[in-house]
């Protein structure tokens, strides 16, 4: 992928966005500890004067005040610490401060002209103020350029942790996401090929992860679906040409000998009459091909619904005993009861019917046809079988196919898209279908899945 293309992605993006909340969170975490250090720098410099202050206190007794107050200023002259003993009208005895103390405590002053080192930070200092006996006052401060001093080479940290984090985090991001992104480029690469050149290829397995396995599985999943889309679509087409070949071959010839030929009345109304018919069955199979293909698509989920499934087959055997009472069969029924799932019920009836009309129509007088519906080993199962001829094995997968007919039906009314249109409510509703030959007779077994 060019690296133009790759800064326009969401990929990259979300790696800005990530190193702008890093930065954030780290500016949020320094600036908390820079106070908290400040916060420590400042009393440290108030005790500081407290133990200064209290070690001069000391030297009152022995009258060496004075004495200690210019030890100190010549053993540090210029520096961050101020002493000063003054009279009590104001008059320094001793010190390096100016200042005339009104009041005892603390007192925080302006400062002007510091010296000594990092004198540029000191902009105030603080003062303590202790009142002597005699009226004299003893003042102890520090002034801050300590906590500038911080402050200065925290901020110059602070920009340079900020613009590392920022960088690494985008830049690690970027690399991460370039990664992902090639790999999906990959998928797609692997898509795109397929699609373009051997439909019915497969994604080969992509490095980087289980997600990543999972995609291509579900990509293939979907290119297996659209194959098989195809071919359906070029069995349909093959099927179409073939089976409505006869019927509409049929009926231009009747409508050319009526046209051609000198016939009486009666013989063209009935030449129009077989005519009708033959029209009536074209449309017959195509709006049952219309209505396999809606099923297929999923237009009718929404109809799904809670539904009682052993009433749904006690009314299917309710209608087509008496039609297979009148074919000479008989229809028998082992139903639990209360059995519930859920789908959409006119389909699941029609399901149903077609597996009955089918058993009634393909078998001979004196046949029994048997429906059952039973949950049991954690399987919810449905059952329509008869001991008819049955269907050769190698004809199983073969009958759910759109207009496949076996030779001994060909004679018969149909479309040959009843049992297909089974094949499509089932894989609707997931409901997985077996064949199996009962020796003599077939079974046609529904695995309804558990709601």
């Amino acid at each position: 992928m060019p690296p133009t293309s790759f800064l326009r992605t969401v990929t990259f993006r979300i790696a800005l966005l990530q190193g702008v909340l890093f930065a954030a969170v780290v500016a949020g975490l320094f600036s908390y500890v820079w106070g908290e250090v400040r916060d420590y720098v400042e009393e440290e410099a108030h005790r500081s004067v407290e133990v200064e202050t209290a070690s001069l206190l000391q030297a009152v007794h022995d009258g060496t005040l004075a004495a200690q107050i210019h030890q100190r200023m010549t053993a540090v002259p210029v520096g961050q610490d101020y002493y000063l003993l003054s009279s009590h009208d104001g008059t320094k005895i001793a010190g390096n401060l100016i200042f005339s103390p009104k009041k005892a405590g603390w007192q925080t002053l302006p400062l002007t002209g510091a010296e000594g080192k990092h004198k540029w930070h000191a902009n105030h200092v603080e003062l303590l103020v202790t009142p002597l006996q005699g009226g004299n006052w003893l003042t102890v401060g520090r002034d801050n350029r300590n906590a500038g001093e911080l402050d200065e080479d925290l901020s110059r940290y602070f920009r340079f942790s900020v613009i590392f984090m920022v960088l690494f985090a985008t830049l690690t991001g970027a690399l991460a996401g370039y990664v992902f992104v090639k790999r999906v480029d990959r998928l797609g690469g692997e898509a795109e090929r397929i699609l373009t050149g051997d439909a019915s290829g497969s994604i080969q397995r992509v490095p980087g992860g289980a997600e990543f396995a999972r995609l291509a599985g579900r990509l293939n999943r979907m290119l297996a679906r659209i194959h098989l889309l195809m071919d359906n679509m070029r069995q349909v087409s093959n099927d179409i040409a073939h089976d409505l070949r006869t019927p509409l071959t049929r009926l231009r010839q009747r409508l050319e000998s009526a046209r051609l030929g000198k016939q009486d009345a009666a013989t063209l109304a009935q030449a129009i009459d077989d005519s009708i018919v033959d029209v009536d069955d074209v449309l017959t199979t195509f709006g049952a091909l219309l209505r396999i293909s809606r099923i297929e698509a999923m237009e009718r989920q929404a109809g799904f619904a809670p539904l009682d499934l052993s009433d749904l087959f006690a009314s299917i055997v309710d209608a087509y005993a008496p039609v297979a009472e009148d074919h000479g069969k008989q229809v028998i029924a082992d139903i639990a009861p209360s059995v519930q799932s859920r789908g959409d019920r006119a389909l699941l009836t029609q399901m149903l019917s077609n597996l009955m009309e089918n058993a009634i129509q393909h078998t001979p007088p004196g046949t029994m046809i048997a429906v059952s519906l039973r949950q049991e080993s954690g399987e919810l199962l449905g059952r329509v079988e008869d001991n008819g001829p049955g269907i050769p094995g190698e004809h199983h997968e073969r009958v759910f196919r759109r207009f496949f007919r076996l030779d001994s039906s060909r004679s018969s009314a149909g479309s040959g898209l009843g049992l297909a249109l089974v094949a499509a409510v089932a894989d609707l509703h997931r409901i997985l279908l077996e064949l199996c030959d009962r020796r003599p007779g077939l079974a046609v077994t529904m695995r309804f899945p558990l709601t």
